[in-house]
């Protein structure tokens, strides 16, 4: 048909059979109930995070907007009126989106303008133009165009001209045109100048003010020409840095009561990857909702954290939760209970695996709560205690997801450092705790020990000094002594007053304490029986999606066709290798395999002699070249390969294997 100047299509009389429409059997029965479900969850989940992102940038925002009205309200003739926004290098500036929802639409027009915007002046100020006066909801752009040069005895104006953006501002009664500069440090800093010097000469007519985006530093706009320079008047925004986005997110996770958590693995590997890649805050939303549309459409086990349950499940769900490894962890340990009655009707009647899977899913959901009250009492101690540092929200959790928290190095120092403090650290510390909410029934325990100690602080003589713990290190003594000529060192306990010792007693108590609530609310989740089914922790789909390696998949494809093909032709000999210069691998896996045996110049002669050999006489010279230049042009356009002028007959080598 590429070839052909004409062609007949003849349509068959008879209709193409209709397709059937087959019910959903098995598993698949609850697809349009767990997609329903990832719907709702994501929904509720997305709002916390736009309220946690929202409330980071408050306070800029509200700087940003008094700016902008200080600007309408004393209009510039000079000089334009520049707000520089420093975002951070990972672009995550969220302030321009909360902005963009309190402008007024009508009297307001925000233009964002990017690098790719235009190569020059002309396509800047046509972008300029047409961003401004199309801003009317339900406008288009053209109707827009024509309104303008409509106008009864009415110049006509090129497409680029400012004088439209003016004649705009005057019809609309614009009382500002905001033009905003998203990434600065690539614009090209000339054509950057040159739009500056225009804007400027235009500030008197139209209500011009711009807000530059600066990912490194200020530093970056004194690169601009001296006029350009003179023509702003700015004023310095500092967003809140990345970091403090990141635990925003992390935050919103634990905090919005969702039936599906995310597991260490995999959220691990979302925060390394946000953290060695610079991108925006959007990335790690986006990798979040990707692992939430994972989790319910890949897993049909979800169906169990759909509250309520709006349909019985088919006994093919029952062979589902008894396959689960942490159901077979549980198995075991009932057999070692001797406890086989139980295991045989859990096999045998489907009903009883039902209710076990609601009972411990609840159940399991409940202790990660508990976990996650403990993981903000452990920050709100490490807040308390001197000379201990704050651990980020992020990295806490991802460790109590892990099973690394329980009897870590962590909690050790803690619970020494608890037994150490003097009395004024020792109330703030049980006051704040107590503040935790969530921190539930062990306030009872905790309540009537902030007691005693204000009672034993009350009941001091000399209110100015402080209570020590015995081991408090201020409260030990070096002693020196010399035996046979060497000097030892031994540390002495101080004489401590009854006060002191009924001090340490309690700090002993308030320690112990602690221990024994972080042994309870702290536990491995995989430990839980159908953890599986409320953690999402599988790392494969994510890791292809988020960070794929095609060069990787190429390559191997070309190496190791049979891998993708699954044909007869070209599988492995029985020693479990594959067949390498095949003919029956396609020639552009022939070709490859000859790549990687050439050097950095290639003899298309050579080369063709040599595929020529390996496809033998099985196929006419014609075809075989046809084949030849075929895989040819694909290597090329996957760019292996490229033309030399140092040789017309030869073609350079641009790749290596596994680089």
């Amino acid at each position: 048909m590429e070839y052909e100047k004409a062609y007949v299509f003849r349509a068959e009389d008879e209709r193409p059979a209709k397709r059937q429409r087959t019910e959903a059997q098995g598993l698949h029965t609850s697809w349009k109930t767990r997609r329903q479900a990832y719907q709702t969850v994501w929904q509720t989940q997305k709002e916390a995070i736009d309220t946690k992102l929202a409330q980071i940038d408050d306070a800029t925002v509200d700087e940003l907007s008094t700016f902008l009205g200080h600007a309408v309200q004393t209009p510039y003739v000079d000089r334009i009126p520049t707000g520089i926004i420093l975002q951070g290098a990972d672009g995550g500036c969220t302030a321009l989106t909360q902005l963009t929802k309190r402008l007024d639409s009508a009297k307001r027009r925000l233009v964002v303008l990017s690098s790719s915007t235009g190569s020059n002046l002309k396509a800047i100020l046509k972008t300029l133009v047409q961003k401004a006066t199309r801003a009317d909801i339900g406008v288009d752009e053209d109707e827009t165009e024509d309104s303008h040069r409509s106008r009864p005895n009415a110049t006509k104006l090129l497409n680029y001209d400012l004088q439209i953006l003016h004649n705009f501002v005057i019809e609309k009664g614009i009382e500002q045109v905001i033009v905003t500069f998203e990434d600065t440090e690539a614009f090209n800093l000339e054509i950057l100048s040159e739009v500056i010097e225009l804007l400027s000469c235009w500030v008197d007519r139209i209500p011009l003010v711009c807000l530059f985006n600066i990912a490194t530093d200020v530093d970056a706009l004194q690169r601009l020409s001296k006029t350009a320079i003179k023509c702003l008047d700015g004023k310095l925004f500092d967003v809140a840095p990345s970091g403090d986005a990141v635990e925003q997110v992390v935050e919103a996770l634990v905090t919005s009561g969702s039936p599906l958590w995310l597991g260490a693995g995999l959220l691990g590997m979302a925060l390394e990857r946000q953290k060695d890649y610079i991108q925006s805050i959007g990335s790690l939303v986006d990798s979040v909702q990707y692992a939430f549309m994972s989790a319910y459409y890949a897993n049909a086990l979800t169906v169990f954290l759909v509250q309520p349950r709006k349909e019985e499940v088919t006994g093919d769900y029952a062979e589902a939760l008894r396959a689960l490894a942490s159901f077979h962890a549980f198995a075991e340990d009932l057999l070692k209970r001797r406890e086989t009655g139980r295991l045989r009707e859990l096999f045998n009647d489907d009903k009883q695996v039902y209710q076990l899977a609601i009972h411990h899913i609840e159940e399991g959901q409940r202790a990660l709560r508990r976990m996650i009250v403990a993981v903000r009492v452990i920050r709100t101690m490490q807040q308390n205690l001197p000379q201990t540092a704050t651990s980020s929200l992020s990295n806490l959790y991802t460790q109590a997801m892990s099973g690394r928290l329980p009897g870590s190095t962590l909690l050790r120092s803690l619970l020494l450092l608890a037994k150490k403090v003097p009395s004024d650290v020792s109330v703030a510390l049980l006051e704040a705790v107590l503040e935790v909410e969530g921190f539930g029934t062990v306030a009872e325990t905790s309540r009537p020990l902030l007691d005693q100690l204000r009672d034993l602080i009350s009941q001091q003589k000399d209110t100015a000094q402080l209570l020590r713990s015995e081991d408090d290190v201020k409260n030990a003594t070096l002693r020196t002594t010399v035996v046979a000529q060497k000097v030892e060192l031994s540390k002495q306990k101080s004489a401590l007053s009854e006060q002191d010792k009924a001090y340490t007693s309690l700090l002993a108590k308030i320690a112990s304490m602690f221990e024994q609530y972080f042994n309870e609310s702290i536990v491995d989740p995989k430990t839980l029986l159908f953890h599986e089914i409320f953690i999402y922790d599988q790392k494969s789909p994510y890791r292809e999606v988020f960070t794929p390696r095609p060069r990787h998949a190429i390559e191997r494809a070309l190496a190791s066709p049979h891998d993708y093909l699954d044909c007869d032709c070209c599988a492995p000999d029985r020693d479990g290798e594959e067949a390498t210069l095949s003919s029956t691998q396609p020639p552009t896996a022939i070709l490859y395999q000859l790549y990687l045996e050439s050097g950095n110049l290639i003899n298309a002669s050579d080369l063709w002699q040599a595929f020529q050999a390996v496809i033998g006489d099985e196929k006419e010279e014609a075809e075989a070249m046809a084949l030849f230049q075929r895989g040819l042009a694909e290597l090329r356009s996957l760019g292996m390969m490229k033309p030399t002028r140092k040789r017309v007959d030869h073609v350079a080598k641009v790749l290596w294997r596994g680089l």
